[in-house]
């Protein structure tokens, strides 16, 4: 049975959600102020890398979509590792958004079809 259900193209356009929702669902949630500069940084980091990532929505492709599949396991382990820093371990809502976030972001990469 194959579990890699996820195109290159849909990977693409999960992770540009993903971004967007960094970048707008701390200030719909309110979270506090850390969290909300430490997702707009990665917001600000991670937009490029999705775009410039060879797959059928980018903008330009530079990364081989093989480079960003090494990348984003190390991406997810940082979201993961976050999750100890005092802006999200001390606030309820924003641990469980960052919880949560790490999750889809790494369902996304392991039911990702690298090969298409």
């Amino acid at each position: 049975m194959n579990t890699n259900i996820i195109s290159p193209k849909q990977h693409s356009l999960i992770d540009y959600a993903l971004t967007g929702g960094l970048l707008i669902l701390p200030s719909l949630l309110k979270m506090n102020k850390q969290a909300k500069v430490i997702y707009a940084i990665e917001a600000a980091i991670l937009l490029p890398y999705v775009a410039l990532t060879k797959q059928p929505v980018a903008v330009k492709g530079l990364i081989p979509l093989k480079v960003h599949q090494k990348i984003d396991p190390f991406n997810i382990a940082q979201f993961a590792a976050q999750s100890l820093l005092p802006a999200f371990r001390k606030n309820r809502k924003e641990l469980i958004f960052n919880i949560a976030f790490t999750a889809v972001a790494g369902l996304t990469v392991l039911l990702t079809d690298w090969k298409k």
